[in-house]
């Protein structure tokens, strides 16, 4: 039988060192098989995922910025995503989220189902993506600093 409740401190929990950013892989801890629930912080220049601008075939993914705000990069597009502002993915959509700002951003990243992550396929490497995108290097706008 499955708990029927548990509780966890991140200050408790061991982050994975394996993935960008510092990541807590929420979900295992808690014995929840539904989905994939992860809290990260994204330092400046950092990346949430190990494979840049990517999809999966058969996970949705939702993001919800809790501090700061972060980078989406899209098929042709990108925004920043502020603090309590959602952004969501269908399986097969190509997408990468990172810092370029100068503050540390905090946020949730959910994925279902849980065996959708893989095969996860890279589209782009973060370095080429940024380079195509922002050709002068400089990704972020230094008046809209979130305080």
């Amino acid at each position: 039988m499955e708990q029927e409740w548990g509780r966890i401190s991140l200050d408790d929990t061991d982050s994975n060192r394996e993935k960008p950013g510092t990541r807590w892989e929420v979900s295992p801890k808690l014995d929840i098989d539904a989905y994939n629930y992860n809290i990260a912080v994204l330092e400046p220049s950092e990346r949430l995922s190990a494979n840049a601008y990517h999809y999966h075939e058969e996970q949705a993914e939702l993001f919800h910025v809790v501090e700061q705000r972060c980078r989406v990069e899209t098929d042709g597009d990108s925004f920043d995503l502020t603090a309590d502002e959602l952004v969501y993915f269908q399986p097969g959509v190509p997408h990468l989220l990172h810092n370029p700002f100068e503050k540390s951003c905090k946020l949730i990243g959910v994925g279902s189902p849980p065996e959708g992550r893989y095969p996860v396929h890279q589209v782009e490497s973060y370095e080429d993506l940024l380079a195509e995108r922002y050709p002068n290097g400089e990704t972020t706008e230094p008046s809209t600093e979130v305080d």
